[in-house]
């Protein structure tokens, strides 16, 4: 008899392509059907996800926090310097700076020379000096 042939809809049908179902790599938790057999990811946007979110980021966060804080060090003191033209160096006060949002404990070196204190940035290098109990900060240009 011919019934006994008729489909089961109870039975999952085999996957339409050799290459089996993955789940995507970016960790969303999706699977999907391949179309090479080096695809590991969804779409682009998964993958873009996962190149920016993996495990270089993370392991760079620290460093990438301290060069923005060291870049901004650096524009602070590129927007006071080049305020004065023609100037060896530019004095301001030191609290005018805090204001900018300097912040004096991040700098790249320190030297000192005959008890000057010298600290640098990336283009700028300055020197905190304290007359009449006020700080002032000398800067110079590298």
């Amino acid at each position: 008899m011919k019934g006994n042939n008729l489909i089961n809809s109870n039975q999952i049908p085999p996957p339409p392509r050799p290459i089996p179902e993955l789940e995507c790599k970016c960790g969303c938790g999706h699977s999907f059907q391949p179309k090479r057999k080096d695809q590991i990811y969804l779409n682009k946007q998964h993958a873009d996800f996962a190149y920016n979110h993996g495990k270089r980021k993370s392991k760079n966060r620290n460093r990438i926090q301290e060069e923005k804080i060291l870049l901004k060090n650096d524009n602070v003191f590129d927007k006071h310097y080049k305020a004065e033209r023609n100037a060896k160096h530019v004095d301001r006060y030191y609290d005018v700076l805090l204001a900018d949002g300097f912040k004096f404990g991040y700098h790249v070196g320190r030297s000192e020379k005959e008890d000057e204190v010298y600290y640098y940035t990336y283009n700028y290098y300055y020197q905190i000096v304290i007359k009449n109990k006020i700080k002032m900060v000398k800067i110079y240009k590298r």
